[in-house]
């Protein structure tokens, strides 16, 4: 790893359109990192990022390595370059951190592992949501079981993105974009989902086409069973004008709920525990109907939530990069690895395959020879998939 004389890394950007911004912001908050270059195919927009964030301008990727030695480069460019751009930046030995999707397939996660066995540097995957403080919470005390075993879930990501938001040719297609919103912005949500409860392993989705000029979904559903026995509903929209992203997660000791949009802070959490004996009766309910020992997990559940409560992280680029360098610079494990993403593109991919074969999809079948593993779209003729997302 490329430090300088001051312990603060080197880090690079690759990617100045708009997102690349939320990188830049994210490592100027840590204060311990220098941005030594950034590159863009189009060379205007690096000259622009090189001024608004006073650092150099490059071409190309392969330019920005030759000149400079950074510890850590950001992907920020459209999704179908990712897997090409990871791989050239392990292959110089750096590590690097992909934007969300991190790739487009399986195969392209797994080529991206294999340059990481033989790369001195390592791979994460942006994930923010993972990092804020109420998800950090959430997550160690449903791992603790301090809130009693998950029983039912729903996941929403109900945004609007209008016809001309797919004007760039990159977007809208198999090749550019990858997937639709499942992909594209679900992702969020459902990396956190995943993250709060644990292997997913059974999913019967549906997707359709309602109104947006691409060549995948706008809108897609699913039911999700877990390993733990819980089972979850998913859905996924572009066409939301009044857009939300919610998680919500009943267990045996009360209902944990985020409400938000594009980030949330430790505001949009709530935990309702589930009623004791006296809310029952102010209920109406025969108070001997509430099992004592269900009572008790409530009341500890609804202490271990709001014991739990620390500093306010909101769940943006910041909170990630700046815990990213600060484990770089000390040598820790980052714990959003590009292998810790794995479980969430083996979900998406399981999803577009079972709304396009029409049939549930185990996460065990998605081995390298499944028909979905180099594609979300399967293969499958273009004429095809219109066909099934038509409604």
């Amino acid at each position: 790893m490329k430090r300088s004389s001051d312990d603060r890394l080197k880090v690079a950007i690759v990617g100045c359109g708009g997102i690349g911004n939320s990188h830049a912001r994210g490592y100027a908050a840590s204060g311990r990192a220098d941005l030594v270059g950034v590159a863009d195919i189009v060379r205007e927009r690096a000259d622009g990022y090189a001024e608004k964030y006073d650092t150099t301008a490059y071409g190309s990727v392969t330019d920005l390595l030759a000149a400079q030695d950074p510890a850590l480069v950001s992907i920020a460019t459209p999704p179908g370059t990712h897997a090409e751009l990871a791989i050239e930046v392990l292959a110089a030995g750096k590590s690097v951190i992909v934007e969300k999707p991190p790739v487009l397939s399986l195969a392209e996660l797994d080529k991206i592992a294999e340059a990481e066995q033989a790369s001195a540097g390592s791979a994460y995957g942006i994930f923010q949501h993972r990092h804020g403080s109420g998800g950090r919470r959430a997550h160690q005390l449903l791992q603790s079981g301090a809130l009693g075993a998950p029983l039912v879930a729903v996941c929403e990501t109900l945004w609007f993105r209008p016809r001309s938001y797919f004007d760039p040719d990159w977007r809208g297609t198999w090749v550019g974009e990858g997937g639709g919103p499942t992909l594209g912005h679900g992702i969020h949500q459902i990396d956190l989902l995943l993250h709060l409860l644990g292997q997913w392993k059974t999913i019967n989705a549906s997707a359709v086409r309602r109104d947006r000029p691409v060549q995948f979904e706008d809108i897609s559903m699913a039911m999700v069973t877990f390993e733990n026995r819980a089972v979850a509903t998913m859905i996924n929209s572009l066409l939301s004008p009044q857009e939300l992203s919610r998680i919500r997660i009943d267990s045996e000791g009360g209902t944990l709920e985020v409400n938000h949009l594009y980030g949330y802070s430790d505001a949009d959490w709530t935990f309702h525990p589930t009623p004791d004996e006296a809310v029952a009766a102010r209920l109406g309910q025969d108070p001997g109907t509430v099992n004592p020992e269900n009572a008790a997990r409530s009341q500890q559940a609804g202490d271990a939530w709001a014991a739990s409560a620390a500093e306010d992280v909101p769940s943006n680029h910041s909170a990630q990069l700046g815990r990213l360098v600060d484990d770089l610079l000390a040598g820790r494990d980052h714990e959003t690895t590009l292998a810790s993403t794995r479980p969430t593109m083996e979900f998406i991919t399981a999803l577009y395959a079972s709304a396009l074969t029409g049939q549930a999809v185990d996460r065990a079948d998605l081995v390298p020879d499944h028909p979905f593993y180099t594609a979300l779209h399967g293969g499958v003729e273009q004429s095809r998939i219109d066909s099934t997302f038509a409604i």
